[in-house]
């Protein structure tokens, strides 16, 4: 479990401004539906990923206890602590002074949820040293 998260220490500066051309017309998965190279105007990759910068922070995922929700090892996450994490949020979690991400559930016992069934759940017991970070917002890929 120690292996699932690494903390980078990276809080995004406020003053840090990426805006990148977007075009607002989705794009099929399915079959092609080009359109036409219309730029629509810019996305600000910082407020579409990070709502609070001064309490997001990101991690870089290692373990494959969560492929089956789409985070894969190498990706990064980014977690809010100022969220209110929620029954079913997939959280990273500090549990007896090891970092982990997992879903969280809360009924009928609090437990944490791998999304890979060759995974353990994560009981939370009375005896438990539990801290959730918070849940994870967002998750960033790099293909190439």
């Amino acid at each position: 479990m120690a292996d699932e998260v690494t903390s980078y220490g990276l809080v995004p500066e406020a003053n840090t401004h990426v805006e990148l051309p977007v075009a607002l017309e989705s794009i099929q998965a399915g079959f092609p539906a080009p359109n036409g190279g219309y730029i629509d105007g810019n996305l600000d990759v910082n407020e579409f990923l990070v709502n609070s910068p001064s309490s997001t922070y990101i991690y870089r995922v290692s373990g494959e206890s969560m492929i089956e929700a789409g985070i894969m090892p190498g990706d990064f996450v980014l977690v809010d602590s100022s969220v209110k994490p929620e029954n079913g949020d997939v959280v990273v979690a500090c549990v007896d002074g090891e970092y982990t991400i997992k879903e969280l559930s809360l009924k009928p016992k609090p437990k944490l949820v791998p999304r890979n069934r060759e995974y353990p759940e994560v009981e939370i017991t009375e005896n438990s040293v539990v801290v959730i970070v918070g849940p994870v917002i967002s998750v960033v890929r790099k293909y190439h």
